[in-house]
C-alpha cells in the first residue's frame, strides 16, 4: 500500500516509517521539520532508535521512503496514519488547536475509501472530534466514505522498530468494517494480535499503560521517603521483597520519572474527574524527587561544585524533553551551586573528565556509560565527596548506601567487600549506621 505518515519524522512516526517500508509499503514521511527531512533522506537518523540507521538504509536503497513537507501527497495513499505531538498548556490542560489545523489542512486532500488511523495519545474524546470535524469538512461519512479509527502507539522510546512489530495494538473503531480494514492493514507487519475496542476505550487505554508506570514509580519514590525517616535502605527492603515473590514487582525508586509522555499523560485522564487525588498526587511526588535531593545537599555547607549526571529523561537516550535533570539543575542554580553537567548523549554537556574536584555527584540517568562507580570516583579523585543514586544503580554501593547517598572514601575502603556482605546479609543496618554516625570527614 501507499501510506502516508504525519509527523514522519518523530520520534515515533519515523520508526512507524521504517518499519513500515520495511514490510513492503510505500511510505510518505509527511513531517514540517525540513532539517529532519533532510537528515534522514541523506540516510542519518536525527534520534537514537534501535536498529534505526540499518532499517533506514534499507527503507532509501529500495525506495520505499520518501520525506516531504507536502501533504497533498495524502491524495495518494490508501492509508493517513497520524501521530503528532499533543502537548499540554501551562495549566495542565491538553492543546488540541494543532490536531484542529491538520484536519483542515489535510481535508481538502482525503478521498473516499482511505482508511485514517490515529496513533498520537490524545485526551479522551478526541477521536470523535476529530470524527466530528472530518465529515464537517470533507462531507464525508465515516464508516461509510472514510474509515477512522484510534491505534495508540505504546512503544517505548527508542524501540519503537523492536517493539512496533510485536506489541498487541488497541483499535478503537466506530464500525466493524473500520475496525476490519485497520486489522488488516496491521496484520501485514504485526506479529501479535490486534484487540477491538471503542476508539474511546483505546483512548483511555493508552493513557492507562502509561499511567499505571509513573505511579508505580511514584509508589516506589514514596516508600524510598518513608525509608528514609527509618535510617533504612529502600533498594534492600524491595529487593527483599520482591524476590519469588509473584504478587510484587516494583521497580526501583528514581530521580528522574519524567519524559514527554509520562509528564503529562496524567492529566488527559483526570482533567473531567473530580477524584483525581492518585494521580496529581504521583505528580507530585514525582516532581518533588529533585528537591529531596537539594534539601540533602543543603545540609553540608562546604559542597561546592555538584555534578548531575545524565541530562535525558531516560537512560541510554538522547532525549531530554521533560527530564527532572533540568529541573534539578534550575534549583540548584537558585543556590549559587557551581554546577557541571555530564551526559554523553547530549551534545552540549561536559565529558567525564569535568567532575574532578566534585563535591557532590548525583546520577539522574543510568546511562551504561556511568556504570563503572570505581573510574567515576577516580576522576572525581575527592574521598569526601556526597554521591547520590537513589536508582541502586551502583551495585557496589546499592545495599551499603545511607538509602541512595554515600561518600566517595567508602567505596575505596580496604574493607569495602567485607562491609558489602555484611550489610547485604544482616537483618539489620547497624553496620551502615555506624559508619554514619560520626561526621561525614572522619
Amino acid at each position: 500500500m501507499k501510506v502516508s505518515v504525519i509527523g514522519g519524522a518523530g520520534r515515533v512516526g519515523l520508526g512507524m516509517c521504517l518499519v513500515l517500508a520495511e514490510s513492503g509499503h510505500f511510505v510518505y514521511g509527511v513531517d514540517l521539520d525540513e532539517e529532519k527531512n533532510a537528515l534522514v533522506s541523506s540516510g542519518i537518523m536525527p534520534f537514537y532508535e534501535e536498529g534505526g540507521e540499518e532499517y533506514l538504509g534499507a527503507a532509501l536503497k529500495k525506495q520505499r521512503l520518501k520525506m516531504t513537507s507536502d501533504l497533498s501527497v495524502i491524495s495518494d495513499s490508501e492509508v493517513v496514519i497520524v501521530v503528532i505531538g499533543t502537548p499540554i498548556d501551562s495549566n495542565f490542560n491538553p492543546v488540541v488547536g494543532p490536531l484542529h489545523d491538520l484536519v483542515s489542512n489535510i481535508a481538502q486532500y482525503l478521498r473516499p475509501g482511505q482508511l485514517i488511523i490515529l496513533r498520537s495519545t490524545v485526551s479522551p474524546g478526541t477521536t470523535d472530534l476529530v470524527k466530528r470535524l472530518l465529515e464537517e469538512a470533507t462531507g464525508f461519512s465515516i464508516g461509510r466514505d472514510l474509515y477512522l479509527v484510534s491505534a495508540p502507539e505504546r512503544v517505548a522510546e527508542g524501540k519503537t522498530i523492536v517493539e512496533l512489530t510485536s506489541l498487541p495494538q488497541l483499535i478503537g473503531a466506530y464500525d466493524q468494517l473500520s475496525y476490519s480494514k485497520a486489522e488488516t492493514f496491521f496484520q501485514t507487519f504485526l506479529h501479535a494480535q490486534c484487540l477491538s475496542l471503542s476508539p474511546l476505550e483505546a483512548e483511555i487505554g493508552k493513557l492507562i499503560t502509561n499511567m499505571t508506570r509513573y505511579v508505580t514509580f511514584a509508589l516506589s519514590n514514596e516508600y524510598h521517603l518513608i525509608a528514609e525517616t527509618f535510617g533504612v535502605n529502600i533498594n534492600k527492603i524491595i529487593d527483599a521483597c520482591n524476590e519469588d515473590y509473584p504478587r510484587l514487582d516494583l521497580p526501583s525508586p528514581g530521580p528522574n520519572v519524567g519524559g514527554p509522555c509520562l509528564y503529562k499523560d496524567g492529566w488527559f485522564l483526570i482533567e473531567r474527574v473530580a477524584y483525581n487525588e492518585l494521580i496529581s498526587t504521583a505528580f507530585r511526588i514525582n516532581e518533588g524527587m529533585p528537591m529531596q535531593i537539594v534539601q540533602k545537599i543543603r545540609q553540608y555547607a562546604d559542597v561546592r561544585k555538584v555534578a548531575i549526571l545524565g541530562m535525558t529523561f531516560k537512560a541510554n537516550s538522547d532525549d531530554t524533553r521533560n527530564s527532572l535533570s533540568y529541573k534539578l539543575k534550575k534549583q540548584l542554580d537558585s543556590l549559587c551551586y557551581e554546577l557541571v553537567l555530564i551526559d554523553p548523549h547530549v551534545k552540549t554537556c561536559a565529558p567525564l573528565t569535568q567532575l574532578a574536584g566534585s563535591d557532590a555527584v548525583i546520577l539522574m540517568t543510568p546511562h551504561d556509560e556511568f556504570e563503572n562507580l570505581r573510574e567515576i570516583v577516580r576522576i572525581v579523585d575527592n574521598p569526601n565527596c556526597l554521591y547520590v543514586d537513589i536508582w541502586g544503580y551502583w551495585t557496589e554501593m546499592k545495599y551499603c548506601s545511607r538509602n541512595g547517598y554515600f561518600w566517595g572514601k567508602e567505596v575505596s575502603h580496604e574493607d569495602f567487600g567485607f562491609r558489602q556482605r555484611r550489610v547485604a546479609d544482616a537483618e539489620g543496618n547497624s553496620s551502615l549506621d555506624a559508619s554514619w554516625s560520626g561526621s561525614h570527614r572522619s
